[in-house]
Order: C-alpha cells, then structure tokens, then sequence
C-alpha cells in the first residue's frame, strides 16, 4: 500500500514548509534561449532523472548514454560536502530492480514530457494512487505540497500517467518507481538543486555558444531534413549526465536530450549530437526493415539501432552540411574512445561502428525519400 505520506513527499523543493518559496524559482524549471522553432534550452527535471539513473545504470557500450565520468564525479561533489542521500542509501536496491527488468531504463525518455520536477512529482504521485482510488471508490488526500504552483491540465497528468503505466507495469515495477522517486526528491533538496544551479552559472557562456552554432548557424542548413521528416519544430535540452548517445522524443511533441558541451570551443558538440539523435526515426527504420524478422523478435534490434545511430548522423550532415562530417566522426570516436593515431578518420569511423551494408543502404534510401519530401 502506498502511503499518502509517501507520495508527499515526490514534489516540493524543500520538505520544510517554512522555508518554502512563494513561487517556484524559474530557473530551477528551464532557460530558453533562442528564438527559434528549435529552441535551445535547459531544464531541471530532465537532469535531476538523468542523474538517477546515471548513478545507477550500468553504461559499458561504445557510445554511452551518460558521460563516462559522470558517477565518479557527482560522487567526489558529494563526498566533498559530507552529503548522503537516500539516493545513495537505496542504490543497492534500486540497482537490483535495474538488473532484474532492464525495461524500467525506459522510463528515461518519460521525463522530456515534463516542464518541472514539481509536474512530475505530481504525475507520478497520480500514477502510484491510481488504482487504490479505484479500488476503494474514494477520492485520496491531495499529494501536493503548497510549493506545487501550476499543476498540470487534467489532460496532460492523464497522458503522462498512461506513460508511465506502459513502462512501469506491474506491482514491482511501481514499487521501484516509488523508491526512485523518494530517493530523487531527497537528492534534489540535499545536494542536486545547488550543484545543477552552480554548474548553470558556470556554463552560461557555453549555453550562448551552442546557440550561435546551432540556432544562428547549422539549423538552416537541417531544415530541410527535419521537415521532410516531420520535425518542423522541437526543443533541444542540453543536459548535463548526457553523453554522445542523448534521449529523444519524435513523435507528437519533439524533444532532443542531448549532453552539455563542457566548454564554448566544443559548442559543436551539440550539432554532432543533435544530428545523432534527430536521425533516430530513420536508423530505427532501417533496422526494423533490413533485419531478419526471427532476428527482431529475438530482440537483435537493439544491437543495430546505435551504431545505425552513429553512421545515420554522419549520413545526414554528408547531405545537409558536409563540413561537420569529419567533427562528427572525430567527436564519436572520442565518445567511443577509439584513438586517431594518425589514421584516416573515415575508416577508423566505419570500424568502429559496423553495420550491415543493407542497413546503410536503407538508411541511405530513407534520407533521400526525406528529402525529396520537403521540397
């Protein structure tokens, strides 16, 4: 049974009532900047999920999901202010749900639905109450806390709680999704806040370069591509656990998680890895049709679809702006850690990354079909 003061305490960015601000902070929500129809931004819950699972999450493939030295670092942080969380309390038992359903590492992408961490305490709070409403006939206590200004529309909690149910299905799985979230709030009110605020001082700088690259440079010359492929408009989060693989949402509302470059001079980065994940429809499609179909029931797609990833992005920028083809290439190779060493870059590029010859073939196809279709 889930208690209601359990569920209190997914929202709120302090537990204290008397320390609790009129208005939530806008900064610790999201910055925009750029006006564009692919506006650059930050935000705070994306990271604050990230950070969770990337601090639980075993990442051992060749382009990783977070940065590679991610964990040691949020542990030396936390180390260094005598920090513990119940984050860290209930690693363990949180790793051990990770091991035994690895479809709960889904539930990352949800939080790119999401405007703030007080939303998705809430939705979530929803979601785990759900069923005892209907069981008992009984409307339950409201979860919120008074720090919990806007609320979502009815519409959007029903999205999202339909969301969540398709990733976190049975007893076990909203049990584990119970415990993250608890451990999450404690997390952020302790240490994640004041960290993520300090870190988005610091890179201000790097927030106003990848916007100059990409809004008022390189989107132009994508426009093309992301109209054929039904993407005329989006957002772009840079985050800061992200590595070169990013989370992405292109169906119905188009959100780009990607990582944040760690200086001005590697603003491309972004473009790089913006190109990665807005080619994610056709790499997936190309999988889906150019893999045996006993090979796609065994579950051989997940295997296809990141390197189709990686060869997809650089398949685009050929078409889109060849000059960044060669960053790209030399950007997944450090993501990948493969040294240069002096070699071609091309073919250290396609040795790094193999991939059937009728998986690039079909990805080639779609691209030009993409294409053709925006003009």
């Amino acid at each position: 049974m889930l208690l209601a003061a359990g569920c209190s305490g997914l929202v709120g960015a302090n537990t204290q009532p008397e320390a609790e601000p009129v208005a939530a902070p806008p900064s610790i929500s999201q910055e925009v900047i750029g006006q564009t129809p692919w506006p650059v931004k930050t935000r705070y819950v994306v990271d604050l999920w990230l950070h969770g699972y990337a601090m639980l999450a075993a990442d051992t493939t060749r382009t990783p999901l977070f940065r590679r030295d991610y964990r040691d670092a949020m542990i030396v942080a936390k180390n260094s202010r005598n920090i513990l969380t119940r984050l860290d309390e209930n690693a363990d038992a949180l790793r051990h749900g990770l091991r035994v359903n690895p479809r709960l590492l889904d539930g990352m992408r949800l939080v790119l639905r999401e405007g703030s961490w007080e939303e998705m305490g809430n939705d979530i709070a929803a979601f785990l109450t759900a069923g005892e409403d209907a069981a008992t006939g009984k409307k339950r206590p409201s979860v919120l806390t008074t720090w919990k200004r806007a609320p979502h529309e009815a519409e959007a909690t029903t999205d999202m709680m339909s969301a969540l149910g398709s990733v976190y299905r049975t007893d076990a799985d909203r049990e584990w999704l119970k415990m993250f979230a608890l451990s999450l709030t404690d997390e952020h009110s302790k240490f994640y806040e004041l960290y993520w605020r300090e870190q988005q001082h610091a890179l201000r700088p790097v927030l106003a370069a990848v916007d100059t690259e990409f809004s008022q440079r390189y989107l132009k010359q994508l426009r093309s591509y992301l109209r054929g492929a039904q993407l005329p408009t989006g957002e772009i989060v840079l985050s800061l656990p992200l590595g070169g693989e990013g989370r992405s949402i292109l169906e119905g509302q188009h959100s780009i998680a990607i990582g944040f470059p760690a200086s001005a001079d590697s603003s491309l980065d972004a473009v790089y890895e913006f190109a990665h994940e807005a080619v994610g429809g056709v790499a997936e499609q190309a999988v889906r049709e150019r893999i045996a179909p006993a090979e796609f029931r065994a579950g051989a797609a997940a295997l296809y679809e990141s390197p189709a990833k990686v060869r997809g992005g650089a398949m685009l920028l050929q078409r889109a702006t060849p000059d960044l083809v060669a960053g790209y290439e030399r950007h997944y190779l450090s993501v990948a850690h493969v040294q240069l060493s002096g070699g071609d870059v091309d073919s250290l590029f396609v040795r790094a990354f193999p991939l059937r010859q009728a998986i690039i073939d079909g990805m080639d196809q779609r691209l030009d079909e993409v294409l053709k279709a925006a003009n």
